[in-house]
């Protein structure tokens, strides 16, 4: 399951004209501009990438969104498990409401079963699995390879990824196959995340996606199948520093390591699907490492 963790999200925007779309093929469309961010998930906690999280939300802000959606699940939002992703996505749930902007979860995600079954189907035809495996290390290369600037500019603003990512999910992987579920469901993921924020963003004239940048290309596809055209433009911010946090994200960090480490040890009953997921991402660990990192920081209590 920890395959995609590599897989990072970018920003589009689209022209300034209303794009509409109605029917039974996806929601009722009608903004005049749509972003979406690449974060870069706990590499926003290292120095050395120039994307931090205040960084993120530099980013998010400079953009003076009415809505912003979000990588939790709708009905994670809140919930046990909000901790089990992306730590950005917590701390924008958090602070979107001071900025005067609607925080939307739009994540989706398959069963672990599913997922599982689909992994070893993918194991079990091994050209394939190599051919898999072959594309990913090149993409983890290209992050290895990093050596300054932004990794923002390194990932949202490079064509060469966006290319690698996109090569990978279409021409390796493809749709509705044993790599695409194994790989979560990529497709019908990130349509479902687009339709999501989507459904759900209102009257919103200016919605910000923020997902990992791993997902740049295929929500790209997924707006574009809605009529919407979009372009990446460059970063609109100057690396800050691992700053400090708002305590109230720090709070509700720490309850969410708190329920984490609850479903592994079974004090918070949940499904066996969900506690399984729970092992197998071991998000507590990092996410405890994440808080300790700016409670030193800040010299909190």
């Amino acid at each position: 399951m920890k395959r995609s963790g590599f897989l990072l999200a970018g920003i589009i925007s689209i022209s300034p004209l209303v794009a509409q779309n109605t029917g039974s093929n996806g929601p009722v469309v009608s903004v005049s501009e749509i972003y979406l961010i690449g974060s870069v998930h706990n590499m926003h906690f290292e120095e050395r990438y120039h994307y931090s999280l205040v960084d993120l939300q530099a980013q998010v802000r400079s953009l003076h969104p009415d809505v912003v959606c979000g990588e939790i699940t709708p009905g994670d939002l809140n919930g046990p498990m909000e901790g089990n992703f992306p730590p950005e996505a917590a701390m924008l749930a958090e602070m979107a409401p001071s900025w005067g902007v609607r925080f939307i979860p739009a994540d989706w995600r398959i069963s672990f079963v599913w997922q599982a079954r689909a992994e070893k189907q993918e194991a079990d035809d091994k050209l394939k699995a190599a051919e898999v495996n072959a594309e990913q290390a090149k993409i983890k290369a290209y992050y290895d390879a990093f050596n300054g600037g932004s990794l923002y500019d390194y990932t949202n603003g490079s064509p060469q990824f966006q290319a690698m990512v996109d090569h990978l999910f279409e021409d390796v992987i493809g749709e509705n196959t044993p790599s695409d579920i194994a790989a979560g469901a990529w497709h019908e993921r990130n349509r479902m995340i687009v339709e999501n924020c989507l459904t759900n963003a209102g009257s919103a004239r200016r919605i910000v996606f923020v997902f990992g940048d791993g997902h740049l290309a295929q929500l790209q596809r997924q707006l574009t199948a809605l009529g919407l055209k979009g372009r990446i433009p460059p970063r609109a911010f100057t690396p800050a520093g691992l700053g400090t946090m708002p305590h109230t994200v720090i709070t509700r960090w720490e309850r969410n390591l708190k329920n984490l480490e609850g479903i592994v040890d079974g004090s918070i009953t949940v499904s066996a699907d969900i506690k399984a997921k729970v092992k197998d991402t071991n998000r507590a660990p990092q996410l405890k490492s994440e808080i300790a990192l700016y409670l030193a920081r800040q010299k909190l209590p």
